[in-house]
């Protein structure tokens, strides 16, 4: 009987464990960035690409030129491309 209690001990801690690393991940700091993509005479760029870099997470600009990309690492930086356009990579460093 005392072998089960440790056994079943050691899952307990390893399923607190598992939980506490779980739970550091989903933690760590993620936002939302919205923001209006323009081109240099002030006209919104409707359809420009924008991409959390390192990931498959992005969204184009609506007909204002504006975006809303959810889940961004406030640590991370995002690329906006557009066909005939150079591409812009932008530090978040916890911008909104």
């Amino acid at each position: 009987m005392k072998k089960e209690t440790c056994i079943i001990a050691k899952r307990l801690w390893s399923l607190l464990l598992f939980c506490m690393l779980t739970l550091q991940i989903t933690a760590q700091q993620t936002g939302t960035i919205t923001g209006v993509i323009t081109d240099t005479s002030g006209e919104p760029v409707i359809g420009a690409s924008v991409l959390v870099n390192g990931t498959s997470n992005g969204t184009i600009s609506d007909l204002n030129g504006a975006f809303t990309l959810t889940h961004v690492p406030n640590n991370g930086t995002i690329t906006v491309s557009y066909i005939g356009y150079i591409s812009q990579t932008i530090s978040v460093n916890g911008k909104k």
